[in-house]
């Protein structure tokens, strides 16, 4: 499991991947004879090295795949100027050096601050995050699922050890997390106190519920397609009137759990075909169309939203209540706390990391570091023929 790049919110974006799967420790100082950073008596494995630069790759990767010009069966993206989360424009090929370069660098101040802060991370969370990185270089982390796919595969013949995979990974999340803690925390000397935190919860977050019914039939054929067919302008106005019925119902007074009661009544429904969630819509996985219709409502009022057309359309009854009724439960719960807390300050404890890196008295082994480049990383793929013109070309044979 390689964390997402993005320095800056980057580190906040290594650590989610991991430290919702465990809690962890600290441990080597130098992963094997060759070092690529250190920093006092901390050194940093050409593994780790490697792994960053690995890590940069695929997120260069994933922007240069954005260009007119980008050939996947070519390394010259490299070479091509890429723009990435924040906006930087930069050769490919740089841009990943840079970020591998203050990945590392990351790594040592993490270590740095958890000694100074004096943050306590118990035997139990290091034999836990131990455990956790085996499991994903040995089996990897979808074999739950009957997916046995080893990082080690993918991570060995770089020169990437189990112990720098495990040091990158699971063990820099629950460090990460830990610090985090230690400073946001109660008693920590960046302290959120329980005031702050629920204002912010009451400002960014939102209570709502919504269902949605089909604009559409849809039908399956002897082989097991299925086939959406439109419904017909006045089947589709008498089920968007029922809607609407039901929004009108609750902007006049009704209770929200007495309309979806007798919506389900009405289409003989048992199971309740709500969804209802608290979350920071900004970083919702609703539709657009569905989030926009929410953030406009008042508290405890109802509205309707389209969303597609034709065969696709879909007709969604939208409800928000008053956040402020929700607070003090939702926060009372340790992990929504934390939930809230790490989108509160999550950025600024990003940045603060990065900060850090600019003033870290480091050695670089640049003679060590130089052997490795980019492109070692790219595999390319063969263009495919498609079964149209083989068989044209086998008929001219």
């Amino acid at each position: 499991m390689k964390p997402n790049v993005k320095i800056g919110s980057f580190l906040m974006a290594v650590v989610m991947i991991f430290s919702v799967l465990i809690v962890s420790g600290c441990t080597p100082m130098s992963l094997n004879k060759e070092w690529s950073y250190k920093s006092g008596d901390k050194e940093l494995a050409i593994g780790v090295y490697i792994y960053s630069l690995d890590t940069a790759y695929q997120k260069a990767k994933s922007f240069a795949e954005k260009l007119d010009d980008y050939d996947e069966t070519k390394d010259s993206w490299l070479e091509m100027e890429i723009t990435d989360d924040d906006g930087k424009k930069e050769v490919a090929s740089k841009w990943i050096k840079d970020q591998a370069k203050l990945m590392c660098l990351s790594y040592l101040v993490l270590d740095e601050q958890i000694e100074k802060e004096k943050v306590d991370i118990s035997k139990d969370t290091i034999a836990s995050a131990d455990e956790q990185a085996e499991t994903y270089w040995n089996v990897g982390q979808y074999a739950d699922y009957g997916y046995v796919m080893p990082m080690k595969n993918d991570l060995e013949p770089y020169g990437i050890s189990l112990e720098s995979f495990r040091y990158c990974s699971t063990e820099y999340s629950v460090k990460y997390q830990a610090l985090f803690d230690k400073l946001y925390k109660e008693g920590g000397s960046k302290e959120v106190t329980n005031e702050e935190l629920t204002k912010y919860f009451n400002d960014n977050y939102t209570d709502y519920s919504y269902f949605s019914v089909n604009l559409y039939t849809s039908s399956t054929d002897e082989a097991g397609q299925s086939t959406n067919v439109a419904m017909s302008e006045k089947e589709a106005k008498k089920v968007t009137d029922e809607i609407d019925g039901y929004v009108k119902d609750v902007n006049g007074g009704k209770s929200y759990d007495d309309v979806l009661k007798a919506y389900m009544k009405a289409n003989e429904i048992e199971s309740d075909p709500s969804t209802s969630n608290i979350e920071n819509l900004e970083n919702s996985s609703l539709g657009d169309e569905v989030k926009e219709a929410i953030k406009k409502l008042d508290n405890n009022k109802a509205a309707a939203v389209k969303v597609g057309s034709g065969e696709n359309a879909v007709y969604y009854f939208v409800y928000k209540r008053n956040i402020k009724d929700a607070a003090k439960d939702y926060l009372e719960d340790e992990n929504n706390s934390a939930n809230v807390l790490s989108s509160m300050k999550g950025e600024e404890f990003a940045d603060y990391i990065e900060e850090l890196t600019k003033s870290l008295d480091y050695e670089e082994n640049s003679s060590v570091i130089n052997q490795y480049e980019p492109k070692m990383f790219f595999v390319p793929v063969e263009p495919t023929t498609s079964a149209e013109e083989s068989s044209d070309s086998s008929a001219k044979e």
